[in-house]
């Protein structure tokens, strides 16, 4: 009885082909990393999204996978985005920096705009199922800026911070100054923080002529 082969990496995966049609275009990142990272669960190989390269005798094998899947993610990045991780080398480096460039987490404009699509969400002329649809890529959005951690204390920060998110967003449009000033800081320390800035920048001159102007 002849021996069966094992199928190698080479030739499960053509080196030109992409993981998926819908390129990564910058606004579809969370739908298009999670078919990348089920892709590479699929093959067995999730641990190039987390590993370095090792650096005993599999070293050439794994260096070879990682650039045939490499190859594939790169060919399924958009012609608008594909230049920005030129500097990027392997699988853990490519997926890394997407997750920074795009997943938003840490981004407090972001999470701000997240939050007020998810808790003023309104059906209008949808249809149901494109309207729950639209909810829950909204929602699964927002458990990826703010993940669910069991640390109490970052559990109570991310409480915080939806009452603030919660706070701006039911401020009028004269605010929009102020808000802006606030989602360029680093950090947002609290609620009542929050409040103060508000409150100072509603107290500023500038800011009772528009107001007087708008009224």
């Amino acid at each position: 009885m002849a021996d069966i082969k094992p199928i190698t990496m080479a030739e499960m995966v053509p080196v030109m082909s992409k993981i998926t049609e819908h390129k990564l275009n910058g606004s579809n990142y969370l739908e298009w990393s999670k078919t990348v990272r089920l892709y590479l669960l699929s093959l067995e190989k999730d641990d190039h999204l987390t590993q370095a390269p090792p650096t005993d005798g599999t070293r050439q094998v794994w260096l070879r996978d990682d650039a045939r899947l490499f190859l594939q993610i790169r060919n399924s990045i958009g012609s608008e985005v594909v230049s920005l991780i030129n500097h990027c080398e392997l699988v853990k480096e490519i997926m890394k920096y997407l997750d920074f460039l795009y997943s938003g987490r840490g981004n407090l404009s972001r999470i701000y705009e997240v939050c007020k699509a998810f808790y003023r969400v309104e059906k209008q002329d949808r249809t149901i199922t494109s309207y729950f649809m639209d909810l829950k890529r909204t929602y699964e959005e927002l458990n990826m800026l703010l993940p669910f951690s069991p640390d109490m204390k970052v559990q109570q920060a991310q409480r915080e911070q939806m009452a603030i998110m919660s706070f701006l967003a039911g401020l009028p449009s004269e605010f929009e100054t102020a808000k802006s000033q606030i989602f360029a800081s680093l950090e947002i320390s609290s609620l009542y923080d929050t409040f103060t800035r508000v409150l100072r920048t509603e107290s500023t001159p500038s800011f009772q002529s528009n107001s007087a102007f708008i009224s």
